[in-house]
């Protein structure tokens, strides 16, 4: 039976991959614990923020795409900063411009050392388009450099049942966990029975923070990589034997 990779990600992001498993040589199963779906308030979110705001920060691509079009109407935002390369993508596209966004790393860590803080103006506004929920740490430490932080949620997750059958059914050896909230909504869903073979897998994900996670719900094998194309190429679907310490 071919192996399959369990795609651990928000329903509406999947797409990319999939195609990128799959051309790896896997069988794929989606298993989606939450659909993203618009914040409704979010234009008078916008409104009452970011007339204040000297910069824009953006925690993802699906922030990006809620949230850009509705920046056509703020013509004062000059400066747009992003989590990550895949981030920085999305708001090229959107032509926000200019931004600046860590080389390599995809947190707020890397971020907070980006030269562009030290270029704006003492105690500017700065708003944080995000989900609903997420990490507060970005918005704290900027507090403490002086600066003035809103937060905008273009976005809320919608919970959505997953196909255990599925994952029973099929050879799952492997799955891509893309943050902590996918890891919690996973193992916090898998009914009893499927819990040893769910702890049994090796898990593939972007970021230490998230494989803490993991092995936090007995996670055995985690590997961590940039991005779900370094993790899957060159190698054979069930070779991955690297572990965090």
């Amino acid at each position: 039976m071919m192996p399959t990779l369990l795609l651990v990600r928000p329903e509406n992001r999947q797409a990319e991959d999939r195609r990128i498993a799959e051309r790896a040589g896997w069988n794929v199963l989606p298993f989606a614990p939450v659909r993203l779906a618009a914040d409704p308030t979010l234009p008078e979110q916008l409104a009452a923020c970011l007339p204040d705001a000297a910069a824009v920060f953006w925690v993802s691509p699906t922030a990006v795409e809620m949230a850009a079009p509705h920046l056509r109407t703020h013509t004062g935002i000059v400066v747009h900063i992003a989590v990550g390369q895949a981030t920085a993508r999305a708001l090229e596209r959107a032509g926000c411009f200019p931004v600046h966004a860590p080389a390599q790393q995809n947190d707020s860590e890397a971020v907070l050392t980006l030269p562009v803080w030290q270029q704006l103006p003492p105690h500017s506004g700065i708003v944080i388009i995000r989900g609903q929920s997420g990490r507060e740490y970005l918005a704290e430490q900027l507090r403490l450099r002086g600066f003035r932080v809103h937060a905008a949620a273009a976005y809320q997750s919608i919970a959505l049942p997953l196909d255990w059958p599925a994952f029973m059914r099929q050879n799952v050896q492997a799955a891509w966990v893309t943050s902590s909230e996918m890891a919690r909504a996973l193992f916090t869903q898998a009914p009893s029975a499927c819990t040893q073979k769910l702890k049994s897998l090796l898990y593939l994900t972007h970021h230490e923070r998230i494989a803490r996670t993991l092995q936090q719900y007995g996670a055995a094998k985690v590997s961590v990589y940039p991005n779900l194309a370094a993790a899957l190429h060159g190698n054979a679907p069930n070779v991955y034997t690297e572990t965090l310490p």
